[in-house]
């Protein structure tokens, strides 16, 4: 599934109609079609408020409005504005037609507690503060969704947020799921919207499917927990643990151990063969108790400072993984540089978190790194390397993200709500994920799927099963249906870093195609 913006979205629609000379009411109607479907996922044949504004997204709230009386509910339809044209005019009289209640701002407070709200105000070209009795009918619609527990579906976006950018535009409505038509609009996934658009639904117009013309419009790639390619993580009843990749870490330190062992663990629970964890000999003991199934390569301390004799301990241990990762809790402290440096000239694909991120930002000459590697900073460490605050980061995250690539030279993924991955040629989000997943620790988790998948190797031929963008991929997809399987079993607040761990799964079982619990 891929992103668009509305603009090409616009741009596509209208080369589409003009190339097969289908009218735009039809695929109007394709949409209200999709609409009451979803309505019909929290009502049978209840009370539903349609909320219609002057474009083409209230065009689509009155079709839907007829469609669902036709269908044999109650449609009530409350308008901005009468003065409507076009395509939403011609269903406007329709709904008129079929003697469907229209409510102004003279009478919308007549309308009683419907079952459904449908938000059709603005669709994706809105791109300014909603005012005077659109206003109002915002805060009306968040007030019955909010407040009162009425499901409230979004057409193609919810009223008040950018298209382009997520940004919210004063107050918005805050949709229990959004009906997004064709592809899903860029401004769904950005800003400040997964806090406004609940569950997205993709729906197909079907008169569109198939069109070459969409090739042509590049986007973010979305992957569904449908998309997880299980077949790629089976094993076969013959296999011995080299089979499934070694995976070398240099993390933790003194108060900071629980990160490497949260990462360790996450890897082997991935599916890592082997974890080896270059540890510091203070946390030795601590290690070896938290994370059992790795084992600890121990590096001589003297004073709290690292040894000379720990270098070729690395670069010894390095020489046989698959592939490494560094920084879960790594600590600033100086005696890691050389180290660093290790890692940075490493044959096998280096996973680079936290602060490891920090260290490379502060030392000269250690970016760019190889094209296999890959950095997965959170909105602060992005900063941090690109030498600007974290609100220019979180601002535009797409052009952040193209930033880092360029100044890094690997796969990047920005860590967020919506993580978004490049590899400099592919760009990709995953949207697939919990509130449960904002704690200390869980970053930790996500990089140790990550690593273990960058070590999965085809055991015929020795190469990488993975590169490292699908690496990065399939790894924010597992470690985002991780935290929504340990939400459901200990709620939102209350899921620690080792319940995610424990919530890893390499399919999708439990989890539906939107990434919600099944």
């Amino acid at each position: 599934m891929m992103t668009i913006t509305p603009t090409e979205m616009k741009a596509l629609e209208n080369r589409y109609m003009s190339e097969h000379h289908i009218p735009g009411a039809l695929l109007m109607e394709h949409a209200a079609m999709g609409v009451m479907d979803a309505i019909a996922r929290y009502t049978d044949k209840g009370a539903v408020v349609f909320l219609c504004g002057p474009g083409n997204n209230g065009g689509d709230g009155y079709a839907a409005a007829r469609l669902w009386k036709a269908r044999g509910g109650t449609s009530h339809i409350i308008e901005i504005t009468a003065d409507v044209k076009g395509d939403a005019l011609l269903n406007r009289h329709l709904a008129v037609m079929a003697n469907i209640p229209i409510h102004s701002e003279r009478d919308y407070e007549k309308v009683s507690r419907p079952a459904v709200i449908v938000d059709a105000l603005f669709g994706t070209g809105f791109a300014r503060p909603a005012e005077g009795f659109a206003a109002t009918l915002i805060h009306w619609c968040n007030d019955h969704g909010f407040y009162r527990n009425v499901p409230v579906i979004a057409v193609d976006i919810p009223s008040g947020i950018d298209g382009t950018t997520g940004e919210a535009l004063g107050e918005a409505v805050r949709a229990t799921e959004t009906v997004t038509f064709h592809r899903v609009k860029q401004g769904l996934i950005l800003g400040d919207a997964p806090d406004y658009v609940g569950k997205i639904t993709c729906v197909s117009l079907l008169t569109m499917e198939g069109f070459k013309g969409d090739e042509d419009v590049p986007g973010l790639s979305i992957m569904a927990p449908t998309d997880l390619p299980t077949f790629l993580f089976r094993r076969p009843t013959v296999c011995h643990k080299g089979d499934f990749g070694r995976v070398v870490m240099f993390c933790g330190s003194p108060g900071m151990a629980g990160a490497a062992a949260l990462c360790a663990n996450a890897a082997l629970r991935a599916g890592a063969g082997l974890v080896n964890i270059l540890c510091r000999e203070s946390i030795f003991p601590i290690l070896q108790t938290l994370a059992p199934g790795a084992t600890c390569t121990v590096l001589p301390e003297e004073n709290g400072h690292l040894t000379p004799v720990a270098i070729p301990l690395v670069r010894q241990t390095l020489h046989r993984a698959d592939a490494a990762c560094i920084g879960c809790g790594l600590g600033m402290a100086g005696d890691t540089l050389p180290i660093l440096h290790l890692f940075k000239e490493a044959e096998c694909p280096v996973l680079w978190d936290a602060d490891a991120l920090t260290l490379l930002a502060r030392t000269p000459g250690m970016l760019p790194l190889k094209p296999a590697d890959v950095i997965t900073p959170h909105p602060g460490e992005a900063g941090r390397l690109l030498g600007c605050m974290t609100s220019e980061v979180t601002a535009d995250a797409l052009d952040a993200l193209d930033r880092l690539h360029k100044k890094c030279g690997c796969t990047v993924l920005l860590k967020g709500a919506r993580t978004l991955i490049t590899d400099g040629d592919e760009h990709a989000c995953n949207i697939v994920g919990s509130p449960a997943l904002a704690k200390g620790g869980s970053g930790d988790v996500l990089a140790g799927i990550i690593a273990a998948l960058l070590a999965r190797r085809v055991p015929e031929d020795d190469v990488p099963l993975l590169d490292s963008i699908s690496a990065a991929q399939y790894g924010a997809l597992i470690h985002g249906m991780a935290g929504i399987r340990a939400a459901r079993q200990h709620g939102e607040n209350c899921t620690q870093p080792t319940d995610i761990v424990n919530c890893i799964r390499l399919d999708a079982e439990g989890i539906d195609c939107s990434g919600r619990p099944a």
